[in-house]
């Protein structure tokens, strides 16, 4: 069912807020409110839909999101998740009326198990803690460049690209989903090639921060922006006896980055084509915090990377995320701590909490005796 949180609710009354939470937890989810014809324009205008898309609204209620996603927008399909079989049908009803059913589907099913790997717009109304348990999932399944909007609530520390008002009441939130640029990158230059450089850079969603290593010097980069598989940055590099900025522009593409650079006082671009030193991100890290040693598995499979805490048995950890070859997880054991870290060979080298230093090592397997 497609969970809705009136943002007014808050001002409600002790008692009227403990009844209605207790309601919603017996109902696993929270009451439908259907998102308002405005609300729903101004989500999919955000998301700039098109007739590329596949567009998925995940607890879809009446099914009029992804109806507007092909009816309006022209998206290619829609398909909405919903676990009320009522919704369903309605869903299905107003499909029919709009003459839409040969381009959108509606699933009766969890949404944390809805495979949304084709999407590349995601909608979403839902509860604020729904929206952090999704996260890791959208990582997971979507591809860079994909987007999600949501209607009134965020996603905690994933800060929103845009956020826009209607009705001046409601909030529209949207994010592309990056890619992982964390890691080692390299390329050579100079008029001949002569030049080696070394960028290293750090990942939390979309935020990027590093270093540039040019002849022993090393400069940290500034104005970093990660949209979708775009990345630029700039960085102050001396050229003879001047100070200049140097723009780096780029597509990401795995492990490659092709684009140009743009040195200031030079009318000219250069290309600029950078490969990410190769790592192997999976394996069993153990690390040692406050005196008490803690051990993760980091396994791949199809759908992506997941983590397990080793604490007697193993325990998931739900957020968790890989970018390249960055790594960041929350764990809870002996207190909330959330670790933020590139791979380097045998190390995951970053920091925990923001601030502390943080260095992982990879836990070899011993060769047995027969």
């Amino acid at each position: 069912m497609r969970g809705k949180w009136l943002a007014h609710c808050v001002m409600v009354s002790m008692f009227v807020g403990s009844l209605f939470a207790v309601v919603c937890a017996q109902r696993r989810d929270v009451p439908f409110v259907p998102s308002p014809p405005e609300v729903v324009k101004k989500m999919l205008q955000m998301a700039d839909v098109g007739k590329n898309d596949i567009v998925y609204d995940l607890g879809c209620g009446d099914g009029r999101i992804v109806i507007a996603a092909v009816r309006d927008f022209g998206a290619k399909k829609g398909v909405g998740v919903d676990i009320d079989p009522q919704r369903i049908r309605e869903s299905n009803e107003n499909a029919r009326k709009a003459g839409v059913t040969e381009k959108v589907q509606f699933i009766e099913g969890d949404l944390f198990k809805a495979d949304i790997t084709e999407a590349t717009v995601v909608t979403l109304y839902l509860l604020p803690s729904v929206n952090l348990r999704l996260r890791p999932k959208l990582f997971r399944e979507l591809k860079p460049g994909s987007r999600v909007v949501s209607h009134d609530f965020d996603m905690g520390e994933w800060e929103a690209d845009e956020q826009a008002t209607v009705d001046n009441y409601h909030t529209v939130y949207l994010w592309t989903i990056p890619a992982g640029v964390a890691g080692t990158w390299r390329w050579s230059g100079g008029q001949k090639g002569e030049q080696q450089f070394v960028l290293k850079l750090n990942q939390a969603f979309q935020k990027v921060s590093g270093t540039l290593i040019v002849g022993g010097t090393q400069t940290p980069i500034s104005e970093a922006k990660l949209t979708g598989t775009r990345l630029s940055f700039a960085v102050l590099r001396r050229v003879g006896e001047k100070q200049v900025k140097v723009v780096y522009d780029g597509r990401v593409n795995g492990d490659t980055i092709t684009g140009t650079v743009t040195i200031s006082g030079q009318p000219q671009a250069r290309q600029w084509v950078a490969k990410r030193d190769s790592v192997v991100v999976e394996g069993t890290w153990r690390w040692t915090l406050n005196g008490k040693t803690n051990t993760i598995v980091i396994e791949k499979s199809k759908n992506g990377y997941f983590a397990s805490l080793l604490n007697g048995e193993r325990e998931p950890i739900n957020d968790f995320y890989v970018w390249g070859a960055g790594v960041q997880f929350t764990i809870e054991r002996d207190g909330k701590h959330t670790y933020n870290g590139v791979v380097e060979g045998d190390r995951i080298i970053g920091t925990v909490d923001g601030t502390g230093k943080w260095v992982a090592e990879r836990v070899k397997r011993t060769a047995r005796k027969r």
